[in-house]
């Protein structure tokens, strides 16, 4: 975990547990690593109280529609509110996985 780090980053294959708030979406510009060409995406952003156990004030996002859906919908049934999220990130190219759980 970096010291001066402002937002959480999940490393492969490796638990990450949060305590998340005020989730939003957010516009970003992006590039597109294939054209080169910048393109505008929405993130799905919260902000990040706990990391790991350890309080803070740093912003957790993701660009992954899967992820995003998953944790507003646990957001939505209060689950969130009330409760840590747990995010296991499985890259696989393209067909990148997410195991999440709360705790």
């Amino acid at each position: 975990m970096s010291l001066l780090a402002n937002y959480v980053k999940l490393i492969p294959e490796q638990k990450k547990c949060m305590k998340l708030d005020n989730p939003r979406i957010e516009e970003r510009v992006v590039r597109d690593p294939k054209t080169g060409r910048n393109k505008i995406v929405r993130a799905l952003v919260f902000d990040c109280l706990e990391e790991d156990g350890v309080a803070t004030f740093k912003t957790f996002s993701t660009l992954s529609e899967k992820l995003a859906t998953t944790l507003y919908n646990l957001w939505n049934t209060g689950e969130l509110k009330r409760k840590r999220v747990c995010i296991v990130w499985h890259p696989r190219d393209f067909a990148t996985e997410y195991e999440v759980w709360t705790e």
